[in-house]
């Protein structure tokens, strides 16, 4: 009876224990673990917005497109936690659609399979963007499919950005 008491006079003091170091109390010990967890990367950010020849219906409907060609920009953002040297963005598309033109300072994009590649050799510092990458495209069938964009970040994480679409040609 008095191991099963004292066993759980142990469970209780580290239960305690425990409880005082989440309340705020730091030990040296403590701050030595959290200085040497690893920091956590994040893979920075990407935004489509729609441009001439767009109507956004917002994030349930998405965008509306009529005609032969219309135009959306790219914003591509650093990962918060170290200077990016460069960026590549995929763009997913459907094979139906094909790149009109592409511009923006320093941004070199060519088709692929499944939509277009793009990269820039400008650096950015930490938390910073890269400037405006602007796609002309154009489809020559009516469809209803998503518009997909990806930043490659660090270690092979991907920023991701989608919108569902209409493309109209009547």
């Amino acid at each position: 009876m008095v191991a099963g008491l004292v066993g759980v006079g142990a469970v209780l003091a580290l239960a305690v224990g425990s409880a005082t170091v989440a309340i705020g109390s730091s030990s040296d010990e403590q701050v030595q673990r959290q200085a040497s967890a690893p920091a956590r990367i994040s893979q920075g950010s990407i935004e489509l917005v729609p441009g001439n020849g767009v109507k956004d219906f917002g994030e349930d409907v998405g965008w509306y497109m009529h005609g032969t060609a219309f135009e959306f920009s790219v914003k591509a953002g650093a990962a918060s936690d170290e200077k990016s040297d460069a960026a590549t963005v995929f763009v997913s598309w459907p094979s139906a659609m094909s790149l009109v033109s592409s511009s923006g300072e320093s941004w070199v994009c060519a088709e692929v399979e499944g939509g277009v590649e793009c990269t820039s050799s400008t650096a950015v510092e930490p938390g910073g963007f890269w400037p405006d990458l602007t796609l002309k495209a154009r489809a020559n069938t009516m469809m209803q499919d998503t518009i997909d964009a990806y930043l490659r970040g660090v270690g092979g994480a991907e920023s991701h950005a989608g919108v569902p679409f209409t493309f109209d040609t009547n």
